[in-house]
């Protein structure tokens, strides 16, 4: 029997980018479609809406309407969105994944939380390179700490209201940790003027590019002197984290309750 599959934040561009990954796989099955409350195409078939053709799959604007046990829903949507679909679905039998970036220290409350009753998945980024990404910076981060500067690298298009990515941000987490220091007294935002002590062997240099149609390159330098390490994952299309998405749905859906992570996915 397909696995069913509910997803909030349907008709943005991730959204539908996953829904076609969805409809093309027979293990799969798309069971339910969730935009915000008062959606301008709360109640239209969204296959037409996506310019699939009619798929008698309305779109709905609560989850609250729906029996959502047995399924995983994958949520990209936004914060307000993601912590009412967290709250609605708490102890219903479900899996959720959360691909909303710019999660808070009072949204990771809420996540703990759910997964206390529901197996959930929580990651700045599905695709399966960029968490591989992430572990290898903790590894190069562990090994070189003492002897080579690190900064951090991000591109995306020029459209990205955000910056650092969400991304960029996990990857300065992640190098701060390794660093016994909190993100905020490691990072550097980009550089200006003139510095009047040479660079902090604790300093992370924070640096963000916006510009044409760039999906999302992310690399870690690390920079000693007379040679020089750069770990880099550059995105093709938005499908590699729809691709991801839908993976990691498919392991989380026999999972029992508890917060698992993209590790876990990967077997790291």
């Amino acid at each position: 029997m397909p696995r069913d599959i509910i997803l909030v934040g349907a008709l943005g561009r991730m959204g539908a980018e996953i829904a076609s990954i969805v409809l093309s796989d027979n293990t799969l099955k798309l069971r339910a479609c969730v935009e915000y409350k008062g959606h301008p195409q709360t109640g239209n078939d969204y296959g037409v809406c996506i310019g699939r053709g009619p798929l008698d799959l309305k779109v709905i604007d609560a989850i609250e309407s729906i029996d959502v046990a047995g399924s995983v829903i994958i949520d990209f949507s936004s914060l307000q969105s993601t912590i009412s679909t967290l709250r609605a679905i708490e102890g219903k039998k479900c899996g959720i994944i959360v691909g909303t970036t710019g999660l808070g220290q009072e949204h990771w409350e809420v996540i703990r939380s759910v997964a206390e009753s529901n197996p959930v998945i929580a990651s700045p980024n599905m695709s399966l390179g960029v968490n591989l990404l992430f572990s290898l910076t903790r590894l190069v981060a562990q090994r070189l700490k003492d002897t080579f500067d690190i900064e951090i690298i991000e591109a995306h298009h020029r459209f990205k209201k955000d910056a650092p990515s969400g991304t960029a941000r996990r990857l300065g987490e992640i190098v701060a940790d390794v660093l016994d220091q909190s993100y905020e007294n490691s990072i550097i935002d980009g550089r200006v003027g003139i510095s009047e002590s040479i660079r902090s062997q604790k300093e992370v240099g924070m640096h963000a590019v916006r510009g044409g149609d760039i999906v999302g390159d992310h690399t870690v330098l690390f920079a000693g002197i007379g040679e020089r390490i750069e770990l880099r994952h550059m995105a093709h299309s938005r499908a590699t984290f729809a691709r991801g998405a839908v993976a990691t749905a498919k392991w989380l859906a026999d999972k029992t309750p508890g917060l698992y992570s993209m590790n876990d996915v990967l077997g790291l």
